[in-house]
């Protein structure tokens, strides 16, 4: 359908305000440098399994497959940088035979969604953005088809969907809640189609459950019962999560949904798109009920808040104009604002207290050339082990130094992923290399663990940086001291858990010698 003659800019140049868009995704993505929590999902890749500590394993599978073609910090973000643009071809693919005008402008506000247009690095998020989108247009698509037989396989492949948004990130129950509930509260005629998502579902909830039963129940453990411990009741959280409502939608659309809610409402009625509206609302509203007892994320809204554009759909022309300029203009000061972190020069921190801390997270590269002489065989007498105390540094280590870096110490419930990696019983004897965070070393923190520690020092973008030789590792002593308090820390599964299998609490029994 062509537009007509006063449609207005943004609406004609569509293509061209994508392609840019798009382009200067790829510029952002090629500068910045790989982050900590894309070098752990990197890890992931590395050691391909049904699942991982933190999550399900689905953006480790897409890892393992990008990687294999090449580890370019923009070859790795590409599936971040289309899966972002994703919304806003949904909803062009969804309205443009009935209205391309406000199908265009719409999907231009997607695009310019501060959250998604932001989103050029890889996270968990990226494959539920996908697959969560996708079980929602199924769904959509189902509950419209009078075809008997066709609806009841675009039901059935909703839920295949929503399983492989599952196997992305756990906020996928949410999204299968919500829809379940506008289909029981909106649209009961449609019970059977549930059941046909259900069993979709039901593969993907098995794989992850069979992984969890035979590893520690770890996504259980994670992100249920070592990850919260009561954090009080504060109602603060809500006034910030009311800001970042506000922030994601932007005042101007959120002001245009309010003067012309009536228009909206009706239109959504009359074209049957609520289940978009209660795919994003219903969780948003659970959301709103738990943020005075935990901080609500901005990634949290990730998979639901582009479903609530749909509406935007119904407002007025000039209403949609004003509110593609505004959002574009903000999109545009926030590409500005990450192209200066990618290219000023950490030099500009000198004498700062975080300026180490920057070195570490964009500079990473030098801090990595100081285990460049442990690393060359030709250059070192010894074998050595690498860590560092943190998952987020031993991550992105690993990634610029080409050669694995454990984590020492015992850590947090963030990030364990190296207790499935590194075996310390096999290490006993050993020689460690250690990398601070900050530059300075403590001896005696390493010293009861360590025959002998020898400290040198290195330098990173101008920063004298210490590094640490652990000759003579004691295991018995490290497994008394750290590993015993982590199995009793991170390792107490309840009861009301079937028991399976633990390779950590088999590996690290009460006594060392046992």
């Amino acid at each position: 359908m062509s537009l007509p003659a006063d449609a207005p800019w943004p609406a004609r140049h569509y293509p061209a305000v994508l392609l840019a868009v798009i382009a200067l995704k790829a510029l952002i993505a090629t500068l910045l440098p790989i982050t900590g929590d894309e070098a752990y999902f990197l890890i992931w890749a590395a050691h391909p399994d049904l699942g991982y500590y933190d999550h399900p394993p689905m953006i480790g599978w897409w890892l393992s497959a990008v990687t294999a073609v090449s580890e370019h910090p923009l070859v790795i973000r590409i599936p971040g940088i289309l899966v972002s643009v994703a919304p806003a071809l949904l909803i062009l693919a969804l309205w443009h035979r009935h209205d391309p005008v406000r199908a265009r402008l719409v999907s231009l506000l997607a695009l310019f969604m501060p959250l998604l247009f932001i989103a050029v690095l890889v996270a968990t998020d990226t494959p539920l953005i996908l697959f969560g989108l996708l079980a929602t247009g199924l769904v959509w698509y189902a509950l419209r088809e009078p075809r008997p037989g066709v609806a009841a396989l675009a039901f059935f492949l909703g839920g295949v969907a929503l399983g492989l948004a599952f196997l992305s990130k756990y906020f996928a129950v949410l999204l299968g809640v919500a829809i379940g509930l506008h289909i029981l509260l909106f649209a009961r005629e449609h019970w059977r189609g549930l059941l046909l998502i259900i069993l979709g579902v039901l593969p993907a909830v098995a794989l992850n459950l069979y992984w969890n039963w035979d590893n520690c129940w770890y996504n259980v453990m994670f992100n249920v019962v070592n990850r919260h411990g009561g954090d009080g009741f504060d109602p603060g959280g809500t006034l910030t999560y009311a800001a970042l409502l506000v922030y994601l939608f932007t005042p101007w659309l959120l002001w245009f949904l309010a003067r012309q809610r009536r228009a909206v409402v009706q239109g959504v009625r009359e074209h049957r798109l609520g289940v978009f509206v209660s795919a994003g609302l219903i969780p948003l509203g659970l959301f709103a009920l738990l943020s005075p007892f935990a901080g609500i994320g901005l990634h949290w809204l990730a998979v639901f808040a582009p479903l609530l554009l749909v509406p935007a759909l119904f407002l007025t022309t000039r209403a949609l104009r004003i509110s593609v300029w505004l959002s574009g203009l903000l999109a545009l000061l926030h590409a500005l604002l990450l192209l200066a972190i990618a290219t000023l020069p950490v030099d500009w921190l000198r004498g700062h207290g975080d300026h180490a801390s920057a070195v570490f997270y964009l500079a990473p590269e030098e801090v990595a050339a100081l285990t460049e002489p442990y690393a060359d065989a030709d250059r070192s007498e010894e074998d050595w082990h690498f860590f560092t105390r943190s998952y987020s540094r031993s991550a992105l280590l690993s990634h610029y130094s080409g050669h694995y870096f454990g984590v020492f110490g015992e850590g947090s419930h963030y990030g364990r992923q190296d207790d499935l990696i590194t075996d310390f019983r096999a290490l006993d004897g050993e020689n460690f290399v250690f990398i601070p965070r900050r530059g300075e070393i403590d001896r005696e923190e390493l010293a009861p663990f360590f025959d002998r520690v020898e400290i040198r020092t290195g330098e990173a973008s101008g920063i004298p940086w210490q590094v640490a030789e652990g000759h003579g590792f004691d295991y018995a002593a490290y497994h008394e001291d750290v590993l015993r308090p982590v199995r009793e820390r991170y390792y107490d599964i309840p009861a009301w858990l079937p028991e399976g299998r633990c390779a950590f609490r088999e590996r690290y029994a009460t006594s060392a010698n046992h």
